[in-house]
């Protein structure tokens, strides 16, 4: 009898334990989640530059010669100019059919008239104000057109840096007004990322062709680089 007693009243122990593990969970921890963008200006160190030289022939092998030929003068013309041979670069070579003209009909794809041979070059400057004199000088040796120019920086590591601590410091004081405005603390840090590019936006002049003496006068400015981070805290 005694030990029955014993047994029943371990079993309602166990119950009620079990009852209010249930009636009271853990409580999850609190987190707020905000983004924070940090931002620097400065001015960019290097301009890019792309030329294009195209000739036209009846046939492509000469076509083809005559485009190295006046490439190599824009590139001899280029290091002239102090560009260095790192600096210096060849980019897309194509070859293309040109087809002879029906009367009034359009092309007749299946008479090639004459061959184009295009080159592209690039160019780095390192010194961006000598970029007028350099495009003068290219397209005087031969180049046919200035296909893209844009300013950037040769080294952004250390922009991207500050960017990020600056963007870091922004989340951070917004999880903290908007902890206090709710009446808590901000706790620890949970997560902390970067959201998309911390590259620069470039400054870019795309033209399809130009001539020598409306070589354009560059001004570098500033330019902006934005890093965006996304970070969660614990709330006390």
């Amino acid at each position: 009898m005694i030990r029955a007693l014993f047994a029943a009243s371990a079993i309602l122990l166990v119950a009620a334990c079990s009852e209010n593990a249930v009636m009271q969970p853990l409580a999850e921890a609190r987190q707020i989640h905000v983004t924070g963008e940090g931002v620097v200006s400065a001015a960019p160190d290097i301009a890019m530059l792309t030329f294009s030289v195209r000739s036209q022939a009846p046939g492509a092998s000469e076509a083809f010669a005559q485009t190295t030929r006046l490439a190599g003068a824009v590139l001899a013309e280029v290091e002239a100019q102090g560009v260095e041979a790192r600096d210096r670069q060849t980019g897309q070579i194509n070859l293309n059919p040109i087809y002879a003209r029906e009367n009034g009909r359009g092309y007749d794809r299946n008479r090639v008239a004459a061959y184009e041979a295009v080159m592209t070059l690039n160019v780095r400057l390192r010194d961006i104000d000598k970029a007028g004199e350099v495009i003068d000088a290219a397209v005087e040796a031969g180049a046919n057109g200035l296909d893209r120019f844009h300013l950037t920086f040769d080294d952004p590591s250390a922009l991207q840096d500050q960017a990020r601590i600056a963007a870091v410091e922004d989340a951070m004081a917004k999880a903290e007004a908007m902890a206090e405005a709710a009446g808590a603390r901000l706790g620890e840090v949970v997560t902390i990322s970067t959201q998309g590019s911390g590259g620069a936006r470039p400054a870019v002049l795309t033209r399809s062709s130009m001539a020598a003496e409306a070589a354009p006068v560059i001004a570098a400015g500033e330019q902006d680089l934005r890093v965006t981070v996304s970070a969660t805290f614990t709330l006390k």
